[in-house]
């Protein structure tokens, strides 16, 4: 039978493991991503730069799919940074995320490398993507939920756990989600997928600012 502090170190040990399990998966999902990047070549530079513009495509959906990675790895770790123990559902949880961030490199694909397909192929491809953002969203901010009403985190200073994220998935949630049926009626969807996180950001502001005078008064 463990001890407290035994117990406690064990918990502590077990959530190190999940999330630097989770930081190396991220890595490997953003390194497959650089590993299709096509090489610019040409003897001069007019062709070299006419070769790296036939690609542009594929540059910028990189850094699209980089940026999203980056972002869903740090909204996990502001998930996780009050985490103190962990539980079977919240390991299952983070196995599903995981995959929603290993398919990322593969989805990336289907942005690319088209470009003569119907208006309902391109609303599919980019559909799928948008899907698979709108599903990792949904899980971690399910899994931030999990961890509030189940005690498995601390609180932060003004008594929320993990609280923060939670925001931060709703503005991914909207965009991607709301994109989705967008992309059936224009191939401009995807400014659903600036604009809600950053709509989603300015009312978290507005809350915050309203907490903290509140607080001031009370």
């Amino acid at each position: 039978m463990r001890v407290p502090n035994e117990e406690s170190e064990y918990e502590r040990r077990a959530v190190e493991r999940l999330v630097f399990f989770s930081d190396a998966v991220v890595a490997i999902a953003i390194t497959l991503l650089a590993i299709d990047l096509p090489v610019p070549s040409g003897a001069t530079a007019g062709v070299f730069w006419s070769s790296a513009r036939a690609h542009d495509g594929v540059y910028l959906s990189f850094l699209v799919s980089f940026l999203t990675i980056a972002i869903a790895w740090s909204h996990h770790h502001d998930a996780f940074k009050y985490a103190r123990r962990t539980d079977a559902w919240l390991r299952n949880a983070t196995t599903v995320w995981l995959l929603t961030i290993i398919l990322i490199p593969s989805a990336t694909k289907l942005l690319t490398g088209y470009g003569h397909d119907t208006p309902s192929v391109h609303a599919l491809r980019w559909g799928f993507y948008a899907l698979l953002q709108t599903v990792q969203a949904a899980v971690l901010f399910v899994m931030t939920r999990h961890m509030a009403s189940h005690d498995l985190g601390r609180q932060d200073a003004a008594g929320r756990a993990g609280a923060e994220s939670g925001w931060q998935s709703y503005g991914t949630i909207l965009g991607f989600g709301l994109s989705i049926p967008v992309f059936f009626a224009t191939t401009y969807g995807w400014v659903l997928w600036i604009v809600m996180p950053m709509l989603a950001a300015r009312v978290d502001r507005a809350r915050r600012r309203r907490e903290a005078i509140g607080s001031d008064r009370a």
